[in-house]
């Protein structure tokens, strides 16, 4: 759109292409005598889902008139089929347009960085760029929100946190990366959008206080740990991860937090910090009574990887079954890097506990080149090593 509030030229060729699919599809269909126009319908119910995300309703509105029209002057007034097909056509342009809002949203949208190659050169004049974050061109927002963030405008954060709830899923990243680079200036209006009602605009805004990466956002990301989205609580803990060494003791402390989302988003955190403590904490949540929880503090252990393997070793010292299995698939989502401890555990702890552990991790791996000290694992003194042993190689024989 143009300042005046008319199409601007792509939007008159989107919508001229629109138009005419569609009168195409019923023109072919008369010359023809066909009942095929409306499978041509769905095409142009992609191509309007693709360049307007739920927007796309408004052309199945149209179409399901068209259609109805159509049917109106060949055939007479039309029955219930003809009515139900017609809303057909508005239930799939929401589907369709949901379906193409969310691919964005995850994947973070089709946008280039300011500042590329053939990309169109900053203005200058601040203000005009501030200005031109309101305009109705989805490009025009999307080169000021750049330009601003570039330059460290400050006086922008306002109307850049405005633009995280633009209908545009490239314009609303170049807004979350300018705001990132404005750095702690735009943390208050980021941790107010955290409360946001659009599940967009708050994990949006988790990303950018993660990409500002200070402090001062830990208790409104904290907070925001109870987010009732999965998805903004994962770019939560993701930002707290970013954040570092600060935020280390709250999320300890949150693993600990009755909210079983709280205690999961603190694992998330954690595995992203590192470290011994962080290590030893998530080895603690593995007692959690929520699976979810267990589940994600074990993917925690195996990403802070191979400086977690000696704790997780030592915490095969228990005799609480359902704790070492725990630790033992733990052990097993680490991976390669576990591969050497283990063997070294297995061929040589003095407690049984840990050699059998040891064992069955090797198992999971499915590390084939520890196949030789699992056979010789095979003459151990306990039973329970033994048979640990057995159950590693026949699943390392099926890999």
């Amino acid at each position: 759109m143009n300042p005046a509030g008319l199409p601007d030229s792509r939007e008159w060729g989107r919508l001229a292409i629109i138009a005419l699919a569609t009168v195409l599809s019923v023109l072919l269909d008369l010359l023809f005598d066909t009942v095929t126009y409306t499978h041509f319908f769905y095409l142009v119910l992609i191509l309007a889902a693709f360049w307007y995300r739920k927007r796309a309703v408004a052309v199945g509105i149209l179409l399901a008139a068209v259609h109805i029209a159509v049917e109106y002057f060949l055939y007479g007034p039309p029955g219930p089929g003809i009515l139900v097909s017609a809303g057909v056509f508005v239930v799939a342009a929401y589907f369709l347009g949901y379906l193409f809002d969310l691919a964005g949203r995850r994947a973070g949208g089709l946008h280039f960085r300011v500042g590329e190659p053939n990309a169109p050169a900053c203005d200058r004049d601040t203000q005009r760029l501030i200005s031109r974050l309101s305009s109705r061109d989805p490009d025009t927002r999307y080169q000021a929100a750049g330009c601003l963030g570039d330059a460290g405008v400050s006086a922008a954060v306002g109307p850049l946190a405005a633009l995280l709830a633009d209908p545009e899923t490239g314009v609303r990243w170049k807004a979350t990366e300018a705001l990132g680079r404005l750095g702690s200036v735009a943390i208050g209006p980021l941790t107010e959008s955290l409360k946001s009602e659009s599940v967009d605009v708050r994990w949006m805004a988790a990303v950018a206080l993660g990409d500002i990466g200070e402090a001062e956002a830990i208790p409104a990301l904290m907070e925001a740990l109870n987010d009732e989205d999965t998805y903004v609580r994962s770019r939560v803990a993701l930002a707290l991860g970013a954040i570092g060494e600060a935020a280390r003791e709250g999320l300890i402390a949150a693993l600990n937090d009755r909210n079983e989302r709280v205690r999961w988003g603190a694992a998330l955190a954690l595995g992203s910090i590192g470290g011994e403590e962080a290590a030893t904490a998530l080895i603690g949540a593995l007692h959690d009574p929520d699976g979810d929880v267990r589940q994600r503090a074990a993917d925690a252990l195996a990403d802070i990887g191979e400086p977690a393997v000696p704790l997780l070793l030592a915490a095969l010292r228990t005799d609480e079954e359902e704790f070492r299995q725990e630790v033992i698939a733990a052990l097993g989502l680490v991976g390669r890097p576990a591969v050497a401890p283990l063997v070294a555990a297995l061929r040589g702890h003095d407690d049984w506990r840990v050699r059998a552990g040891a064992a069955r991790a090797l198992g999971d791996i499915g590390e084939r080149r520890s196949a030789d000290t699992l056979i010789v694992a095979l003459d151990d003194e306990r039973e329970e090593v033994r048979e640990a042993a057995r159950e590693a190689l026949g699943s390392i024989r099926k890999t």
